[in-house]
């Protein structure tokens, strides 16, 4: 009778140990989980070079990475560059151009300034206003190009001459911490 309680006494310290082993051997492995996943998130924490901005007309800030913004920073600033650009009257146009060719990159100002020019010329002889009117957008955020495809109307004076039809294309970089942009073309539309 005593060897089957020492037997069974023996299985039940045996059984015990083993639970025992296997329980720390699981705590060892959500600690070193808990740490490596820390460890992780910490880095992330400090080496987080994420670049901020509040674009104009938006209503919260965007976050990202790297050289340029992600596809809805951009399109947001293409709009807003649109606007300075193409949603103007007689008497604004000289300080949204003026406002427009301050987000140019190096060199972009010397070849805006001809067309900015003539766009004012042609308002204020006809002492009217543009609108564009933006109907579809394709954004390639790798290479920061924005093509924009809407209407312009014009307005001069009492006439309302019919929309036209427009795609512009925009390149958006950031250079020296600033957002500039190195190209805004208008492209043929195919009809």
């Amino acid at each position: 009778m005593e060897f089957k309680l020492t037997a069974a006494r023996n299985r039940n310290l045996s059984v015990a140990i083993v639970i025992l082993l296997i329980i720390s051997i699981l705590s060892l492995a959500l600690c070193h989980r808990l740490y490596s996943d820390n460890r992780d998130l910490t880095e992330a924490l400090v080496n987080n070079k994420q670049t901020i901005v509040l674009p104009m007309g938006a209503n919260k800030a965007f976050a990202f990475n790297g050289e340029r913004g992600d596809a809805r920073y951009i399109r947001l600033m293409a709009l807003s560059l649109l606007n300075l650009r193409l949603n103007v009257s007689n008497e604004t146009a000289a300080e949204s151009h003026a406002l427009l060719q301050a987000y140019a990159c190096d060199g972009q100002k010397e070849k805006m300034e001809p067309a900015l020019n003539a766009e004012r010329r042609l308002l204020k002889a006809n002492d009217g206003s543009s609108a564009f009117y933006p109907a579809d957008f394709k954004v390639w955020a790798d290479k920061g190009i924005v093509e924009v495809v809407g209407k312009l109307q014009f307005i001069y004076g009492l006439q309302k001459p019919e929309p036209v039809d427009k795609r512009y294309q925009l390149r958006i970089d950031t250079r020296n911490d600033g957002m500039c942009f190195n190209a805004f073309v208008e492209v043929p539309v195919e009809k």
